[in-house]
């Protein structure tokens, strides 16, 4: 069984990332909390080969502390599960300029922060998924098509080399 975290910053294409994904054949689930990850991936290894492409996407939404998150993915690693974590990130700039194009709210923006403080809380709170991540793409400035590509690339390679990390960064206009 394949397993795919995806996390990362609020607003750097995580939900995008998910939708290529989906149409690409993996099974989504998106805000799933990180205790039920393991019983997730127990099912999945039950059901014969039904869902053996699996991208599980994770947040601040979930409310937990990250740590909860880095435990899971290590228990996961050390079971028969091919598991990796992909963290998205993107410069604070094209982040809040995002949320200014969609006018929504940044899930940390509540009890009084504005958009930057909002992000800059997040970076830090995620700093620590970050360094465990086995990928990190920087969609800064990614359009959908680039994005796509990106994470068709990375697939390949999970499936070619399983040691491996990479860092992706890219200079295209964005339309997240």
């Amino acid at each position: 069984m394949e397993l795919l975290i995806i996390t990362g910053m609020s607003g750097s294409g995580k939900s995008r990332a998910a939708s290529i994904l989906e149409d690409i054949g993996y099974y989504i689930v998106d805000n799933l909390p990180a205790e039920m990850m393991v019983k997730f991936a127990d099912f999945c290894i039950s059901s014969h080969g039904h869902y053996d492409r699996v991208a599980l996407v994770y947040d601040v939404r979930a409310g937990e502390p990250f740590d909860l998150l880095i435990a899971t993915l290590e228990r996961l690693k050390r079971t028969n599960v091919d598991c990796r974590l992909l963290f998205l990130d993107a410069d604070t700039a094209a982040i809040i300029n995002r949320y200014k194009e969609t006018r929504r709210a940044h899930p940390l923006s509540a009890e009084g922060r504005g958009i930057e403080q909002a992000v800059m809380l997040e970076r830090q709170m995620l700093q620590p998924v970050r360094d465990h991540a086995d990928y990190v793409v920087d969609t800064s400035s990614f359009s959908v098509g680039k994005l796509r590509s990106e994470l068709l690339d990375l697939l390949l390679e999970f499936i070619q080399d399983e040691s491996r990390s990479v860092l992706v960064s890219s200079h295209i206009i964005s339309d997240l």
